[in-house]
């Protein structure tokens, strides 16, 4: 008996094993495609349902899709409200695999599994993963094969027959213990589908005419639906750590499947004969094709009714987990989306990127203030500015670091250099708006003030490199090629601007016009300024090297 208890559970992880790596497998086949879609078609609830499906579909695991809409919710690249209709579609697609288990293939898996570890050794990308998805097909259907064979001996036991007899009955215990059993069973493994695949497999073994009775049609039902409950566990895991908007997509997850099967546990006798009708006129009798059908008449269902109550989940969750403070968290670099995929989390990283050229711009914009007016709060903002930018290059090199080390291929490494060559050009001005700033703050306490012809001076540089920022940042969004090289032209006028400044400073000490002492690190302040120019000048060349990156512009802000 322990022989067969063994043989049962290696069945089940053999098809856990099997349909994970199918899933890792058309992703990588996919690419970045999905992704494009779904952020195109977030602000159409029709459009959304129905990519969350095909996406889910084809990838062949809802928990993998569903810890990836959390994550590009998380990576603020949709918003919860956005999140609802592909959430909503993922369940209907998260169906599609219980139709693949139903086909009639199991004889030909150790087949599948020689064609797909032939096609492991080829040196091409798109023929490897085709083999690993041919290979995990063949793994799957070989669980559920040894799966079967290790349950038989088990469900003719006493305990067995007890437990089937209990879950197949037609009243409230009966249909609350078939329910708890999907829930908890689902929830421990964090796979609806082989939840699922494995209540098909039971029902498939019922065997009248040789004795063998397994879970009937009436007990299957509601463990379908407490697998739905179940799996809710993934999103909110997933969630775990994140901002605002993450918890509440897993939050709409949650409602949606928990709103769901009280329906259709409410409904459980209307639903049966529906079921039944549907096995009898157009299936054989104990297919596993009906319970494919069960779940996803219950999946379309639920999101044909709560279609229209949208707004009401988003509201509901807006309540339940309000913002704090009223404002949104910064972006989180969330490491599971670079293991979901890692296109996505280099896209993260670009908006990361985004945000620190608004944030070196706004310090540029402050120091620029502070140069001419001594204002305390400046100074003190200054650090926290300094402090910011460390934290986020830091962040942003790290993720990066990571995303390289997550398995990107092709040109998208080269990405990866050049993105860590505009951050850390970027953190390098910010140190050099520090040294201004401090030198500033030098001058103010020992009251002494720029010369007017001084003031100029740095009004001139300052409006050459503000001009730089702005088509720096236009750069690096745009496929306007000739915007680095006037980047490349106001370099060269800031050398002279630069230049000139030094040279009328030391004219002015020669004609005595000013004591040295007042005017000791003007020449570093010049010197930090023109350094800020060469760093804007080499984020330009980066962006000569390379096609501009892709990602939307947002603009630079001030974000003071």
């Amino acid at each position: 008996m322990v022989n067969f208890i063994i043989m049962f559970l290696g069945g089940i992880a053999i098809f856990i094993y099997g349909i994970t790596n199918l899933s890792i497998h058309l992703r990588a086949l996919s690419g970045s495609r999905f992704k494009t879609l779904i952020v195109k078609v977030v602000d159409n609830p029709i459009l959304a349902i129905l990519i969350g499906a095909l996406v889910t579909a084809v990838i062949g695991s809802s928990s993998a899709i569903l810890i990836l809409i959390i994550g590009l919710v998380r990576a603020r690249f949709i918003t919860s409200r956005q999140s609802v209709g592909l959430i909503m579609g993922a369940n209907i697609g998260s169906t599609f695999s219980a139709f693949i288990v139903s086909l009639p293939v199991g004889n030909y898996s150790y087949a599948m599994l020689v064609v797909g570890i032939l096609l492991l050794f080829s040196k091409n990308n798109k023929v490897k993963n085709t083999g690993g998805i041919i290979l995990n097909l063949g793994l799957l259907f070989l669980g559920l094969n040894v799966m079967g064979d290790g349950v038989l001996p088990l469900i003719q036991t006493e305990f067995a027959t007890n437990l089937f007899y209990r879950f197949s009955e037609v009243s409230f215990l009966g249909t609350a213990s078939g329910f708890l059993f999907g829930t908890t069973f689902t929830a421990i493994i964090q796979s609806s589908s082989a939840a699922s695949a494995i209540v098909q497999k039971l029902y498939s073994l019922n065997d009248p005419l040789n004795s063998i009775v397994t879970i009937s049609l009436r007990g299957a039902l509601p463990m379908i639906i407490g697998a739905n409950i179940g799996t809710t566990i993934t999103g909110l895991f997933a969630s775990l750590g994140g901002n605002e908007e993450s918890k509440r997509a897993a939050l709409i997850h949650i409602i949606f499947n928990v709103v769901g099967a009280l329906i259709f546990l409410i409904g459980i006798q209307p639903y049966y004969l529906l079921i039944q009708t549907i096995e009898n006129t157009f299936l054989t009798q104990y297919s596993m094709v009906t319970i494919a059908i069960a779940h996803l008449i219950q999946n379309v269902t639920t999101t044909l009714i709560l279609f229209f109550f949208i707004n009401q989940i988003v509201k509901l969750t807006e309540r339940l987990i309000p913002y704090k403070n009223g404002k949104t968290v910064e972006i989180v670099f969330d490491e599971k989306i670079i293991k979901q995929s890692p296109l996505i989390a280099l896209d993260l990283s670009k908006k990361g990127i985004d945000n620190l050229t608004n944030l070196v711009y706004s310090y540029f914009q402050l120091t620029k203030g502070y140069s001419f007016i001594n204002n305390s709060k400046d100074f003190i903002e200054a650090n926290n500015f300094e402090l910011n930018i460390d934290e986020l290059d830091g962040q942003i090199h790290n993720y990066l670091i990571k995303i390289n080390r997550g398995g990107i291929v092709g040109k998208e490494i080269k990405n990866i250099t050049k993105l860590l060559d505009i951050t850390r050009n970027l953190e390098r001005i910010g140190d050099h708006l520090t040294n201004v700033v401090e030198f500033f703050n030098t001058r103010y306490e020992a009251n002494h003030e720029l010369s007017e012809p001084a003031q100029e001076e740095l009004h001139e540089i300052y409006k050459v490199l503000n001009e730089m920022f702005e088509l720096v940042n236009q750069s690096i969004y745009s496929n306007f090629k000739f915007l680095p090289y006037k980047v490349k032209r106001l370099e060269a006028i800031i050398d002279n601007l630069e230049q000139q400044s030094r040279t009328n400073y030391i004219q002015r000490l020669k004609d005595g016009k000013f004591d040295f002492y007042q005017t000791s690190n003007y020449s570093d302040i010049l010197s930090d300024l023109e350094r800020i120019g060469d760093l804007l000048n080499n984020i330009a060349n980066v962006i000569i090297d390379e096609v501009p990156i892709k990602v939307e512009a947002t603009g630079l802000k001030n974000i003071n």
